[in-house]
């Protein structure tokens, strides 16, 4: 015999349920044909001993055998082998044994009629005792019989109900059935809808078109049969349309079919849906709502560069405090995107905050609340707001001019923008003058009105990270309206006498910050130094208001590199984020939040020392840029990057500001810790390995 005729793979084709298996059919895989060996049948080889063959069949050329025909004893066990044999005569060995124990049972999977509301089960045997008895069969779920209960049609029983239940896995208990000698059936329990046996019901399945049960059919994090399990669509991400992915919502012990996005499961008075945008999760309940301080509620004559105070921050979780979130509005409501003219984030001075000049206007009526953030992202409820009057007049500038008085130019022969005309103050172009140096500003694109506009001494500045070394023109800070909300504005700035090429910006919630660098198709310089064309966003970039609002504030001006960032501007790096921090700038919200100025003292003091760190840093300024943009405007984003960034964070801090011997010492801890490490897991393999193999002694 040829060697493709050595061995079959035998199997008996079977019906599965759980556990439970019906057996009718032989069923065994073909041989191949050779040249040299031409299959002609198969002989079907059984007996009570394995091994021990006292009947053998041929079956002709086919690959399966209805056991039905064998005329076996009820109740005994078989064992079957096949062999083929060839065109010429050859017989080849048999295949190893299977076994089977003939006795009366189910030979096909119950056919379920959900419009007829029956059940067809089929035995292998007519005239089974008690089949036609409805007190023999218990549904689970529990399903009543309708009249007539059973009618049989040869060896099929009809079961007729009052009613079945889609999409639902039924469990059948069979009892008191057994075939005209009295044997029992093999197992008196099966399992309806659910063919495969993968835990989702048949009819669900081809609802929604699935068939495996452990793929995430819509990316929810919800896996196909976990979807069956909990009633949710397995091809909808969100099954209630509540806004909320279903995933999110199991996570977060919300009801996934249920439009529960209004609803607060932690009680801290942010809705489920706003816990979902903001990507904090209903677990952390949030900090308490905090408290205002100053200025008092409805207190009057107010500074218009006031200093709010708010009462200290708690957290029953105890969660740090990670930043305040301030808003000024101009109505109670806080609705009126326009009526918003300051919101920032604190990441620093958590409790206490400057508002920034040109906020406020005299002798008007203001309102402002806050809340806190812990460090898990979790936010507390908005403060009760209070309101405040401002002083009636601005000491600064009795007149109303938009010029400080002591600052105004009485020279009446100032031409900055050399045009060939004496300048004249108008509703967009204003002057100043200060220790014996004149600017002027000319506002353009979309610009209504040129509001304010003064000279700021640097020394008054006390913020000393970052700043300039040389600010022979102090800070020019100035208000503009614009006429549409969200516009870019364009304004030129004219000077006596010729600026270096370095803009820089401050203000109290980012610090120092520089603006050239960060935004340079945002800032062009004449080719004389006498004057700077600046675009500004209205709510973005240049506008230190924090909001879109219809007003630009911008404190800015020229001044010579710090020697603090000199690195850093050696480094060239241009586009969105913040001095060349963008990816950092964007996740943290602030070029001088203090995890940013590691990153960015780590560039300095390490990267740039060496030419591989240089090449890095280049790469980064060309690449991230866009990327940082994208981050920027995605909450839960940010939060993702910030954690991604905490490694590389602690790095740098190492790096940055621990001593040689410091380093030393983590260097040493975490050496040993990496060996202890190391060497548990080695046990833990060993151990199981020597585990594994005693388990394996013991069933051999």
């Amino acid at each position: 015999m040829c060697k493709y005729c050595l061995r079959l793979i035998l199997v008996i084709h079977i019906c599965l349920f759980a556990s439970f298996s019906f057996a009718a059919v032989l069923h065994w895989s073909p041989v191949e044909s050779s040249d040299e060996c031409i299959i002609a049948g198969y002989e079907v080889n059984y007996g009570t001993i394995s091994g021990e063959y006292t009947q053998v069949v041929d079956v002709g050329n086919v690959t399966l055998c209805d056991l039905d025909l064998l005329s076996l004893v009820p109740t005994q066990t078989y064992y079957f082998a096949v062999n083929a044999y060839s065109t010429t005569g050859q017989d080849g060995p048999v295949s190893i044994p299977v076994s089977y124990r003939n006795s009366p049972n189910i030979v096909e999977f119950p056919v379920i009629d959900y419009a007829g509301n029956t059940i067809d089960i089929t035995f292998n045997e007519d005239n089974m005792l008690g089949a036609d008895i409805k007190g023999n069969y218990e549904l689970s779920p529990t399903s009543l019989f309708d009249t007539p209960a059973i009618v049989r049609t040869d060896k099929t029983y009809r079961l007729f109900m009052n009613y079945i239940p889609e999409y639902t896995i039924i469990t059948m208990t069979l009892s008191n059935i057994t075939d005209s000698q009295g044997n029992a059936l093999i197992s008196n329990s099966i399992i309806l809808n659910d063919n495969d046996s993968d835990g989702m019901a048949d009819d669900w399945e081809a609802l929604y078109g699935i068939s495996t049960a452990f793929l995430d059919a819509d990316n929810d994090g919800l896996e196909n049969r976990l979807e069956y399990t909990l009633s949710t669509s397995p091809i909808d991400d969100d099954s209630d349309n509540d806004g909320m992915d279903d995933g999110w919502e199991v996570d977060n012990g919300l009801n996934p079919v249920l439009d529960d996005a209004d609803g607060d499961i932690d009680g801290d008075g942010i809705s489920n849906l706003e816990e979902y945008f903001e990507g904090t999760g209903v677990s952390n309940s949030g900090p308490e709502k905090p408290m205002l301080y100053l200025p008092a509620d409805s207190s009057t004559e107010v500074a218009l560069a006031p200093q709010f105070r708010t009462t200290a921050y708690i957290d029953n979780e105890n969660d740090a405090h990670a930043k305040t979130q301030w808003q000024v509005s101009t109505e109670p409501t806080f609705t009126v995107p326009e009526s918003i003219l300051l919101e920032v984030e604190s990441y620093d001075a958590l409790t206490v905050l400057t508002v920034p000049e040109f906020v406020l206007d005299p002798d008007q009526t203001y309102y402002w609340r806050v809340r806190f953030f812990d460090f898990l992202g979790g936010r507390s409820l908005w403060s009760d707001p209070f309101s405040f009057t401002t002083l009636t007049i601005n000491p600064e500038d009795p007149d109303g001019n938009g010029v400080p008085d002591i600052q105004q130019v009485t020279d009446g022969t100032i031409d900055l923008d050399n045009d060939g005309y004496f300048d004249v103050s108008s509703s967009t172009y204003k002057m100043v003058s200060t220790n014996g140096i004149s600017f002027g500003l000319e506002a353009s694109n979309n610009v209504t009105s040129v509001d304010f506009l003064k000279s700021i001494d640097p020394d008054d500045i006390l913020d000393t990270v970052g700043k300039p070394s040389d600010l022979d023109f102090g800070l020019i800070q100035f208000k503009i309206s614009v006429a549409n909300i969200g516009d870019t504005a364009q304004v030129k700035i004219y000077f006596s006498q010729p600026v270096g090429t370095t803009w820089y910006k401050y203000d109290l919630i980012n610090g120092w910050t520089d603006y050239s660098r960060d935004y340079p198709a945002n800032v062009e310089f004449s080719s004389d130094g006498q004057s700077v064309l600046l675009r500004l966003v209205d709510g973005g970039a240049g506008d230190s208001d924090g909001v879109a609002n219809g007003i630009i504030i911008d404190p800015s001006g020229p001044g010579a590199v710090a020697s603090v960032l000199s690195a850093s501007s050696s480094g060239g790096g241009s586009g969105g984020g913040g001095g060349g921090c963008f990816i950092a700038t964007a996740a943290f919200g602030s070029y001088m939040e203090k995890h940013v100025m590691i990153l960015r003292n780590f560039r300095d003091e390490f990267l740039f020392k060496s030419k591989w760190g240089t090449a890095f840093v280049m790469a980064y300024y060309r690449y991230s840029p866009p990327i940082a943009d994208v981050i920027a405007r995605h909450g839960i984003l940010r939060g993702i990057v910030r954690i991604g960034l905490i490694p590389l964070i602690v790095f740098g801090y190492i790096v940055v500001y621990m001593s040689p011997f410091q380093q030393a010492v983590i260097s040493l801890l975490f050496t040993g810790l990496t060996m202890f490490a190391v060497v548990t897991i080695r046990s833990s393999i060993s151990h199981c390995r020597e585990l594994w193999l005693n388990l394996s002694i013991e069933h051999l």
